[in-house]
């Protein structure tokens, strides 16, 4: 499992800033319906083939974060606009 912590402090705009980081830069994702748990915390997944991305603005965790079943940093390897491991 990998895991990047993004903000730390909940922050939607950089939530929805990582999301669409992650769609741009790998391509294939299927894009789970996005979640919203009772605290208001926003969960989205992704799928690669049948890897799991998920990226969190979590009140719980009190952070935004991104979890992945694989690597994700060679997506990101040349591109200025990158916002996963900030």
């Amino acid at each position: 499992m990998f895991e990047y912590g993004i903000c730390n402090m909940p922050d939607e705009e950089i939530f929805y800033k990582q999301c669409a980081a992650l769609e741009k830069h790998i391509k294939g994702l299927e894009k789970e319906p996005l979640l919203c748990d009772v605290d208001n915390s926003l969960i989205q997944i992704y799928y690669h083939g049948s890897k799991k991305i998920k990226v969190a603005n979590s009140y719980y965790a009190g952070e935004v974060y991104v979890e992945s079943d694989f690597d994700l940093e060679p997506y990101f390897a040349s591109d200025n606009d990158l916002v996963i491991a900030v």
